[in-house]
């Protein structure tokens, strides 16, 4: 792997839902395939100002409203490439293909139904995913905790990672399956913090990984179109996390938190440095509010992971 990544400035365009979409010419790297308007950064450019400038080049429009929201290095053997996405929610001007190629808007729901380079897969993950991820305490009453699982549903959760340490592989699973029903009634993903035995008796959205489990395997272990994620602490167990292809992953503890005062955190700087090793999107995990969703962001998160700024009690 080269040690000089090209830099590239990407656009995730969206308006009314629909986000836009360039094939790349069949005469470039990857031609032929679609991708997320952008382009390489020019000597002492800011990947803001390259931003702006590409699409003005490529699509004659003025981004006027952008945040980040990943930041991808992928090697594609004859390329070394570090996509540094934003999206771009507001902007001047009508799109339109100024090097011939043909640009088309699309509903996220048919993202699946083109063909990108491998490097775009974290992005499309990205935009799959919400920027709060719910933990969930461990239960003490399964009536009360379905319905504080519930509560925190209805009030915006879309994504929540079931997590009991205490209860039996039975009692497990049957939560779970209670748990998948509430999910899937308020459209929201649902991840099993248990064993690969577990997670294979259910129908849930994926399955989470311990730091442990992380180590002892070799390859991933669910299929493709299944999602993984894994909790990470340390360089070592995000190149972990990146060799078993895991579509998401918890990077902590990023501050203190109540429960382990006696763990230093990393702050956000260490968050920061390990996403940028990281191959798909990240949460920060450890001491979070609701309100550190957009530092999170900034630092190259996808967002935050909680469980007491997020739980609604019943």
């Amino acid at each position: 792997m080269s040690t000089d990544p090209v830099h590239v400035a990407v656009a995730v365009i969206i308006r009314n839902d629909r986000i836009l979409l360039a094939k790349r010419p069949l005469h470039l790297h990857q031609g032929g395939l679609w991708e997320f308007p952008g382009g390489k950064l020019e000597l002492h450019e800011s990947v803001q100002d390259a931003l702006v400038r590409e699409l003005a080049e490529e699509l004659d429009i003025e981004a006027t409203h952008y945040t980040p929201l990943i930041r991808i290095q992928h090697d594609y053997g004859d390329k070394h490439v570090l996509l540094d996405v934003w999206c771009v929610t507001a902007f001047e001007g009508e799109p339109q293909g100024r090097e011939a190629q043909e640009i088309r808007w699309v509903a996220p729901a048919q993202l699946n139904e083109f063909e990108f380079p491998a490097a775009n897969r974290p992005i499309l993950q990205a935009l799959t995913l919400p920027h709060e991820c719910l933990i969930t305490p461990e239960p003490l009453d399964s009536s009360t905790f379905l319905r504080s699982v519930e509560a925190s549903l209805h009030a915006g959760v879309r994504l929540l990672q079931f997590r009991a340490k205490t209860l039996s592989t039975e009692e497990y699973l049957q939560l779970a399956q209670q748990i998948e029903r509430l999910c899937r009634h308020y459209g929201a993903i649902l991840l099993l913090n248990t064993s690969l035995e577990n997670y294979q008796q259910t129908t849930a959205d994926g399955l989470h990984l311990s730091a442990q489990q992380l180590y002892k395997l070799s390859a991933r272990p669910v299929a493709a179109d299944l999602l993984l994620s894994a909790a990470c602490h340390n360089r070592q167990e995000v190149e972990q996390a990146n060799r078993l292809g895991c579509d998401l992953i918890f990077i902590s503890p990023v501050a203190k938190t109540l429960t382990h005062p006696e763990i230093s955190p990393i702050g956000w700087q260490g968050f920061y440095q390990l996403t940028e090793l990281a191959c798909m999107p990240v949460y920060a995990l450890g001491g979070m509010e609701y309100s550190d969703v957009e530092t999170a962001q900034q630092y190259g998160g996808q967002g935050i992971a909680a469980i007491r700024a997020l739980w609604q009690e019943a």
